[in-house]
């Protein structure tokens, strides 16, 4: 995968955190292995196999999605083996070998509150400044981190009409969007000449919660975690949620509040289909049913 000798499915290279997260699988399944005393080979990948597994991580408190992350890339590795003639097991396709998952409060931020961020006086600080500048362009182009930290001069082009517009292949699956620049973004392309500063994804992390509470976007919001295999439910300031992702995920969600056409939404995020897409977003009932009211059926219009 580094050298790019192996490709994902769709021909391309595959990301740095995509990398990143196999090498922690090795590490986890190598302690697994110590753990147990015992090498696994490819035809030890059975069902008690998974059970053991599940609960080696479960004793160590890692989330429900943690243990589901690893279990989908020890999937992938079997059917990948598979493929390529090392073996001709096929227990993981059981459904009892499923992948773990449950609810995370992938939160989104307001118009008003991407606002509060962007009002903020941080010229004192620059390492805030950049991490909210490159937030920011995530929250206006509904892009993933690896995309939206990366746009310069090069992405920037003018259409006939005059609209000027980025326009970009995304990393990780290839697709090819094209997204209007709105003046809120074309302010920050101006700051640094169409050319965002380099950043770091776990140092814009990092500002970015720091420069959400100074926002004042302290709301709080109850999350699941899992304890000794339980589930249980503590609050957290909203600011402390506040992550790259969350730009992408607020800017779709703000566009569909907007008004926009989810088919035009899905044309900019890369989503393949609307359901894939519905489930991405975040709208709450109360948002729904402000919706509805303004629907001649609830308004008597």
């Amino acid at each position: 995968m580094e050298v790019g000798t192996r490709l994902d499915m769709h021909k391309l290279r595959y990301g740095a955190s995509t990398i990143k997260n196999y090498k922690g699988f090795i590490i986890q399944f190598d302690e697994f292995c110590k753990a147990k005393r015992k090498r696994f080979d490819f035809g030890d990948i059975d069902l008690k196999f998974y059970d053991d597994f599940v609960a080696w991580f479960t004793a160590k408190d890692y989330s429900i999605n943690t243990i589901g992350r690893h279990v989908k890339e020890l999937k992938i590795i079997m059917r990948a083996a598979r493929e390529e003639g090392l073996h001709d097991n096929g227990l993981i396709e059981s459904r009892k070998f499923r992948v773990l998952t449950a609810d995370v409060e992938n939160i989104y931020l307001t118009e008003s509150e991407i606002r509060a961020i962007a009002d903020l006086d941080l010229s004192n600080d620059k390492h805030k400044d950049i991490a909210r500048d490159v937030f920011l362009v995530g929250c206006y182009t509904a892009q993933r981190f690896s995309d939206y930290s990366t746009i310069n001069e090069g992405n920037i082009r003018t259409l006939e009409s005059g609209q000027r517009v980025i326009d970009l292949k995304q990393q990780k699956t290839g697709n090819h969007v094209v997204i209007p620049i709105r003046p809120e973004l074309q302010s920050i392309l101006d700051k640094y000449e169409n050319r965002l500063p380099k950043s770091y994804e776990q140092k814009v992390n990092k500002f970015i919660k720091e420069v959400a509470r100074e926002a004042g976007i302290t709301e709080k919001i109850e999350v699941s975690y899992v304890e000794n295999g339980e589930k249980k439910m503590h609050l957290v300031d909203k600011c402390d949620l506040v992550k790259t992702h969350t730009a992408r995920r607020s800017g779709a969600t703000n566009m569909y509040l907007a008004g926009i056409p989810t088919i035009a939404i899905m044309k900019i995020t890369g989503h393949k289909t609307e359901k894939e897409f519905m489930k991405y977003i975040k709208i709450t009932e109360e948002q729904t049913a402000m919706e509805l009211m303004n629907h001649p059926y609830f308004s008597g219009k």
